[in-house]
């Protein structure tokens, strides 16, 4: 017999991410939404955790209570609609978020997750990058004249990165290749600083980084970038993210899909330095980025 939480829907999980943040911007507790539906206290608490489901009557009673935008109900209706849908079909393996749906469903389940697991093979990941890496990776971007784009996604990054500090912060494990360390971005003033800025949030308890060097002996299982959100150790509730151009993926079922994800994560670990190493490795290039700053000038 399958635990109440191998049956928790990403959408599901998504869904109680969205009426925490409505009922939290409300005001109110759990106690008080669980009255306002004649439910038991815990209901509102299972619901935000996405351990239990919650019919249309009591969502709408919800976001009425709630006061939400006409735009928050859409959204939690459509996540109602799918959480019903992939609880009718449990080998449904993929979910695509089209636009911004994407990025916000990342950031919900970045703020929820216990552990965070990231593989990148060409540009560090956002919640890794300082300031100035950030406006390098758009400088001279031509659809953005007025530079909004810009100071958004420095904004929204920078608003990320506090999660890796904050009380009962989730673990994070990054895995990057050599080559994502030694793409110049924005000169070699700012990359030795990008990697000081590495070095020192390897530091971080709740932090591994570990390096794909470019002589490592097997690449049959480098050039995938994927992260793997995990909720309270609950290996059969991981969802796989996926970026592609302009959308994402999110698997969570059926479990061999989600598992050759983390199968490959394992493996790459393997072939990937030691957290001591690669922080070494980084501070190795630092010097490299610096001593060739220094020579330029």
């Amino acid at each position: 017999m399958s635990t109440p939480s191998a049956t928790i829907t990403m959408q599901q999980r998504q869904l109680g991410n969205e009426l925490r943040k409505l009922r939290d911007a409300a005001g109110l507790t759990q106690e008080e939404a669980a009255d306002h539906l004649g439910k038991a206290h815990n209901k509102i608490s299972r619901v935000e955790n996405g351990k239990v489901s919650i019919s249309k009557a009591e969502l709408e009673a919800l976001l009425n209570l709630y006061k939400a935008s006409e735009k928050d109900k859409l959204w939690c209706r459509e996540l109602a609609k799918g959480a019903r849908r992939r609880r009718g079909r449990p080998n449904d393996e993929t979910t695509l978020y089209l636009g911004p749906k994407w990025f916000r469903a990342f950031r919900d389940f970045e703020q929820s997750a216990t552990e965070v697991m990231m593989v990148s093979s060409e540009v560090l990941p956002g919640i890794l990058q300082t300031e100035d890496y950030i406006r390098g990776m758009f400088a001279g971007r031509g659809d953005d004249p007025n530079g909004k784009a810009v100071e958004d996604t420095v904004r929204v990054r920078q608003a990320r990165q506090s999660i890796l500090t904050r009380e009962n912060a989730p673990h994070f494990s990054f895995v990057l290749s050599e080559s994502a360390l030694r793409r110049q971005i924005g000169g070699h003033e700012v990359m030795a600083a990008q990697m000081q800025h590495l070095a020192e949030l390897a530091l971080l308890s709740n932090v591994t980084i570990q390096v794909i060097p470019f002589d490592t002996r097997s690449y049959v299982d480098t050039g995938y970038d994927f992260v793997i959100f995990r909720f309270d150790q609950d290996t059969s509730t991981d969802i796989v993210y996926i970026e592609i151009y302009g959308d994402a993926v999110y698997l969570d079922k059926p479990p061999e899909a989600v598992r050759r994800y983390t199968d490959l994560l394992s493996r790459l670990y393997g072939i990937a330095l030691g957290p001591v190493e690669s922080r070494n490795f980084v501070l190795e290039l630092a010097s490299q980025f610096a001593g060739s700053n220094a020579r330029k000038d």
